[in-house]
């Protein structure tokens, strides 16, 4: 917030783009978590009550390039995959489309305690761009190219 503050404050022309829970090559992400501790336990527990729009970081890229080619308006735009689901959710999406077998039980926030608190409801809602392709779909696309 205080980076979008200061952009605001200091320039005319500017693009801010927010988006949610992205997964893709070269960076620690949920999928990749979710495959090697898939490969190592036949039980998981993951959160249920908190939702948000999985993002491909490839189609947030081109999505991006593709914005400041065309031209588009400077201001805040929100960018994510379409489509929205609980990490719980994901997870068994993830474990589905991989062929893994592995029970997934579903938990509240108060029962996974993390370091910071995070937000139950996180998904954005694509108002100036039409929203990317669905989330299922960048992950399937996703998963035939991981390592796992």
């Amino acid at each position: 917030m205080a980076g979008e503050k200061a952009i605001l404050e200091s320039l005319e022309h500017y693009y801010i783009v927010r988006t949610s829970w992205l997964f893709g090559p070269n960076g620690k992400n949920f999928v990749d978590a979710m495959l090697r501790l898939g490969a190592e336990k036949d039980k998981l527990q993951v959160v249920h009550d908190q939702v948000g729009n999985p993002t491909f970081t490839l189609d947030l890229a081109r999505a991006v390039e593709k914005m400041i080619v065309e031209g588009k308006d400077y201001g805040i735009y929100h960018l994510t995959n379409s489509g929205s689901v609980s990490w719980y959710e994901f997870a068994k999406e993830i474990f589905e489309l991989k062929g893994m077998k592995v029970d997934v039980e579903a938990i509240t926030s108060e029962e996974f305690l993390r370091p910071a608190v995070r937000p139950l409801c996180s998904i954005l809602k694509n108002s100036k761009l039409p929203g990317l392709r669905p989330h299922k779909e960048a992950l399937d696309e996703y998963l035939k190219s991981s390592v796992y």
